[in-house]
């Protein structure tokens, strides 16, 4: 699942999350309503990201195990020869 988040960003330095919203066209909309009270110079920022599941993530972390348990056994072998 993809998820797009409305940030705002001031001169002073602080990040404000405006909204996560399941379509770009929601975060615009978002935008647009914003666009009637922006001051100059505020900045505000579109980002994309992607949801994972826990299942996703867990086989991911396995693979990545695996391989590395895989690798230091074979540099452990090379060191032995």
């Amino acid at each position: 699942m993809t998820v797009f988040t409305l940030t705002n960003y001031c001169d002073c330095g602080s990040t404000n999350i405006l909204g996560v919203f399941n379509s770009m066209e929601a975060a615009i909309e978002r935008l647009r309503m914003l666009a009637a009270c922006t001051d100059v110079g505020d900045e505000y920022r579109i980002e994309c990201f992607k949801l994972k599941t826990f299942d996703e993530e867990n086989e991911n972390t396995e693979r990545i195990l695996s391989s590395r348990a895989e690798w230091k056994a074979k540099q452990a072998k090379m060191e032995e020869e």
